[in-house]
This record gives C-alpha cells, sequence and structure tokens, in this order.
C-alpha cells in the first residue's frame, strides 16, 4: 500500500536513523516528565479533590513494582529502538508532505490502534484464556496510578507496542511529523491514562476523562471500556460504559 503521503525511501540512511532515534528520545523523555508531573500533582495538596481513589488498592509490593517499572521501560525502549530500525520501510518515509495530511494520518492510525487494541483487550486478555493471566499482572491495582502504567507483563508491553506499530505500517507509512505526534502522544497518555487523577478544567479535562475511563475498567475488570483513546470500539460493540 502506498503511504498516504509521499514515495517511502528504499533504505535509511543515516541521517533517517538519527531521526528516528531522537523521535524515540524525544518521547520517552516526554513520558519520563510527564510521569513525574503527574505523580506530584498527584501528592500535591491543591489536587485533593481530584483524586479518583486514595487507596491504590494494589496486590503487589513496592519492590516487585519498581522491579516491573523498570524491566517494562527496557523493554519498551528496546523493543522500539529495534524495530524502528528494523522495519523503518513500513513505518517511515521522508521528504515533503502537505500538512492537511498530518492530522489524517493521525487520526487514521488512532482509529485503526484502538480496533485492535480493542479486540486484543476484551478477548485474549479478558474473554478468553489464552493471555487472561498476562493481563492479570496489570489488573492487580484496581485503582491505577502513573507507575501502573509500567506494572505489566513484558509480554503485555511487547504487544501493545506491537500493535502501535501495525497500525502505522497498516496506512501504508506515515511521515515524519506524524510519527512524532504519534508516539510522544501514545507513550504519554498511556501515563495519563493510569494518573488516577479526574482533571476538572480545560485543557486537562479530557486527561482526566481518560483516566476515569481506564479507573473503571480496573475496578470492575469484565465491565468494558476496553479500547485505549476513543469510544468509537466500546461504543459500536456495546461495552462503553
Amino acid at each position: 500500500m502506498k503511504p498516504l503521503a509521499g514515495p517511502p525511501i528504499a533504505s535509511p540512511n543515516k541521517e533517517f536513523e538519527m531521526e528516528i532515534f531522537i523521535i524515540m528520545a524525544v518521547g520517552y523523555a516526554a513520558t519520563f516528565v510527564a510521569f513525574r508531573g503527574l505523580k506530584l500533582a498527584f501528592n500535591s495538596p491543591a489536587m485533593k479533590d481530584a483524586i479518583i481513589s486514595e487507596d491504590p488498592e494494589r496486590g503487589v509490593d513496592g519492590p516487585t513494582l519498581r522491579h516491573s517499572a523498570k524491566l517494562n521501560s527496557a523493554v519498551s525502549v528496546g523493543f522500539m529502538f529495534g524495530c524502528g530500525f528494523l522495519f523503518s520501510d513500513f513505518l517511515l518515509y521522508s521528504g515533503d508532505v502537505a500538512l492537511w495530511r498530518i492530522p489524517l494520518e493521525i487520526v487514521m492510525v488512532v482509529i485503526i490502534y484502538d480496533f485492535i487494541y480493542y479486540g486484543v483487550h476484551r478477548y485474549p486478555f479478558h474473554e478468553w484464556k489464552i493471555l487472561r493471566a498476562v493481563h492479570a499482572v496489570h489488573h492487580k491495582t484496581r485503582h491505577p496510578r502513573a507507575v501502573d502504567s509500567l506494572l505489566l507483563h513484558p509480554l503485555e508491553t511487547c504487544l501493545g507496542l506491537g500493535a502501535f506499530l501495525v497500525s502505522i505500517a497498516l496506512v501504508g507509512g506515515v511521515s515524519v511529523p506524524s510519527f512524532t505526534v504519534l508516539f510522544i502522544g501514545y507513550t504519554v497518555l498511556n501515563v495519563v491514562n493510569h494518573a488516577g487523577l479526574n482533571f476538572q478544567r480545560f485543557p486537562l479535562r479530557t486527561m482526566g476523562w481518560l483516566a476515569v475511563k481506564h479507573d473503571k475498567h480496573h475496578r470492575r475488570d469484565l465491565a468494558g471500556n476496553y479500547a485505549f483513546l476513543t469510544t468509537i470500539p466500546d461504543t459500536l460493540f456495546g461495552t462503553a460504559e
């Protein structure tokens, strides 16, 4: 399939590899900043009324949680850098891109990813037994905090990132600006999703809505809200809360 906004490159040169490296480095740096900022916000007296639940009801101890966070951080970085360089021909293209195509690429990838993630999250992770034990690691907290975005089995980390990259490949690859927005958005929103904070004021209200939606999923386990970002798959299949 041809990319939406330009011809794919035959193979990545050194300059293009450096672009990939910079994008991912910036994405992970932004994630770290978001993680620290949300943790500070959670502990701030000014945000007391925004806390969804005082008790995370977490079924793992501190050392186990820290080990999971370190392990999955390493797995995520290794997986993304490895796949980014190995499969760059399927993910990215260089050259000029019309500005209107950037949001189009982003929206298409987000929608495709949400449907893929919905299917994996609802069926192998929850309703079937295939990967239920894998996903059970993540559900050891009933009211997630930012750190619980890394309370995962490493296989789930790889599956989530793999679904993200497959979604990009399915639209024929995206431009470098689109990939930059998508990757930073994906990593940061994954932390926001687990922040445990229901922000009420613009422009953070959507972040609060995401956290509340995901908290309901953790609290009720099988009730629904399986999609990552939008409500489109849950609404279509009757699993939205």
